[in-house]
């Protein structure tokens, strides 16, 4: 038998789902009852939840963030809200083709739902005068075979439930992969890692009863009312990450240690090998999950090991990589090689795409720069079937990648702390009336601007002329700074703008900032720029200006003769006439 609102029933007890149906069938509002005004919100109630506020209350009473300490608590207690206005629309939406072509799995899907307190129906007319329905469809798990019930609140376009929700209540700041790289790389090599994951996420949290009315659907003639936050509701994230920040709150201040970190409902817990610390993180989640009534799922609990899957990545402490799965890495280089030959794709298509593109970017960051230009082409697109035309910026940045997945194997080291450049004694700079300076540890190379440069006003275009050692200093010295966070350091804020933000309206200065990202990709190294004085940076100022006794003081140690520059440096600068923008 179903609970009432307030229930007793938690998300593991035994429910016969025929039985229940038959129960909140008869339970369903009868004409006279609707007559009487019985609200029919209050009589369905909130949606049925194992997590224990009394439990969680002594906690969120000294939680920091106090306002969402009252969203929780109200949240949990009343159920919570989701914005929108009173139904207007009539009759059914038609549902997915996936759910119309198998009806058995979405009711087999329906009556767990209704079985577990987290939906009510069948009913042969609407239970609530102003109800609101949306499509159902399925989607597959990450399992083979598997699927997962959605209800799409995000249809019809322009009059859906999440249309009317506030665009800044739905804003979520996760947790990025790239903390959880620092994180394993503080522990040291050989870090243990362990990880939890927390099971039917979104449906933990019971829906107010007076939002109800927007949780409608429709199928095989009955409809049925969403009492627990679905997946499809767009500010579910939102409402699930608040709580999800709580819990790893509790642990961090329960276990006293803070090297514990979550992803939506993926928890990670490190720490150094030969230490106890990360089995302490993940005993304390597993105690206050069962403290809090918190399901996790037992076989996607691991650890403490050394290599892991996390957000789908595996982590190797041992080795200090990344591995993406090789399958997902073909098929990016398929999509790519299609879309770099297509003079057009579907919206689909490119979304695709970027979506794989985002996936390989959580262990290669840098790579989201060539992702910006393909991913503004989708705004105003709206039809999965419209084309959109693949211009030349898309196309440049379709090439890089498609260069760089040539050669990738999937791996990537995670690169050591940020290296200060005088600690490896890297040093460049530029002069726009003689040449370019660069040095490292005792190895150099100088020369001056070709005279052509100066009739197409490049040496007029300080960013491009600062840049321009610095890539010369990744093509002759790359394998030196591989696996290294490098500070790149500049007397010129326009060119610590464009290598920090990875753009630049110059088009010299684009050339140079793919090839920079291109071959520190290749070479696995981070960098960012930093402002400096021009008066600090002397070694690369005597070379820029060749001031060689000058030199020779500063640097008394370096090599006699310095190196050339390499030819594919000078050939990146595009051949393009004087009136073309340079800066």
């Amino acid at each position: 038998m179903i609970a009432n609102a307030n229930g007793g029933h938690h998300a593991g007890s035994s429910t016969n789902a025929p039985c229940a149906l038959e129960h909140i069938h008869s339970a369903g509002a009868s004409r006279k009852e609707k007559e009487q005004g019985v609200s029919l919100g209050t009589a369905l109630g909130k949606g049925q939840t194992p997590v224990r506020l009394e439990a969680m209350l002594p906690w969120l009473s000294k939680y920091p963030a106090r306002d969402k300490a009252e969203l929780l608590k109200k949240g949990f207690r009343d159920g919570f809200r989701i914005p929108g206005r009173e139904g207007t629309q009539g009759g059914q939406l038609k549902n997915l083709k996936s759910a119309n072509t198998n009806p058995g799995l979405v009711i087999e899907k329906l009556y767990k739902e209704v079985s577990l307190g987290r939906m009510a129906g069948p009913f042969k007319e609407p239970p609530l005068h102003n109800l609101r329905t949306s499509p159902l469809g399925l989607v597959p798990k990450k399992e083979a075979g598997k699927f997962r019930l959605i209800h799409h609140l995000s249809h019809p376009k322009g009059t859906s439930v999440n249309d009317e929700i506030d665009k800044d209540l739905v804003k979520v700041s996760y947790t990025s992969f790239d903390e959880a790289i620092r994180l394993v790389g503080r522990a040291g090599r050989g870090a243990l890692m362990a990880k939890a994951d927390i099971e039917s996420a979104f449906r933990l949290l019971p829906v107010h009863p007076e939002s109800l009315h927007l949780l409608g659907c429709y199928f095989e003639g009955h409809y049925y009312v969403d009492r627990s936050l679905p997946m499809g509701c767009s500010i579910s994230c939102a409402y699930f990450e608040a709580f999800s920040t709580f819990l790893e709150w509790v642990v961090r201040e329960k276990a006293g240690v803070a090297s514990v970190i979550h992803y939506l409902d993926d928890f990670l817990c490190v720490g150094p090998q030969r230490s106890s610390l990360c089995a302490v993180l993940l005993e304390t989640l597993q105690e206050v999950a069962e403290q809090f009534g918190v399901p996790l799922a037992r076989e996607k609990t691991e650890g403490p090991i050394t290599c892991l899957k996390f957000l789908g990545i595996e982590i190797d402490t041992v080795r200090q990589e990344c591995r993406l799965p090789m399958d997902k890495v073909l098929t990016l280089k398929e999509e790519v090689g299609y879309a770099k030959q297509a003079k057009k794709v579907t919206l689909k298509q490119l979304q695709s795409l970027l979506g794989k593109l985002n996936f390989a970017c959580r262990i290669i960051p840098m790579g989201r720069v060539f992702s910006r230009s393909l991913s503004m082409a989708t705004a105003g697109i709206r039809h999965p079937h419209h084309f959109i035309r693949l211009n030349s910026e898309h196309k440049a940045d379709l090439a890089v990648w498609s260069t760089f997945l040539q050669d990738f194997n999937g791996k990537v080291y995670w690169p050591e702390e940020v290296v200060e450049n005088p600690e490896i004694s890297l040093f460049t700079d530029a002069a726009g009336a003689t040449g370019f300076g660069a040095y490292l540890s005792g190895k150099w190379c100088a020369a001056g601007w070709p005279q052509e440069w100066a009739t197409r006003n490049l040496t007029g275009n300080l960013a491009f002329l600062e840049l321009f050692p610095i890539i010369v200093a990744v093509e002759l010295w790359g394998r030196e700074l591989s696996n290294k966070s490098v500070l790149f350091r500049s007397d010129n804020m326009a060119t610590v703008l464009a290598v920090n933000n990875l753009t630049s309206s110059s088009r010299p200065v684009l050339a140079l900032l793919r090839h920079l990202v291109l071959r520190c990709l290749q070479l696995n190294i981070s960098f960012r720029a930093k402002h400096i004085p021009g008066e600090i940076n002397e070694i690369a100022d005597a070379l820029s200006r060749f001031q060689w006794n000058r030199f020779r003081g500063l640097a008394p140690a370096a090599e006699q003769e310095g190196e050339r520059c390499p030819d594919l440096v000078w050939n990146l600068v595009p051949q393009m006439p004087s009136s073309a923008k340079y800066g």
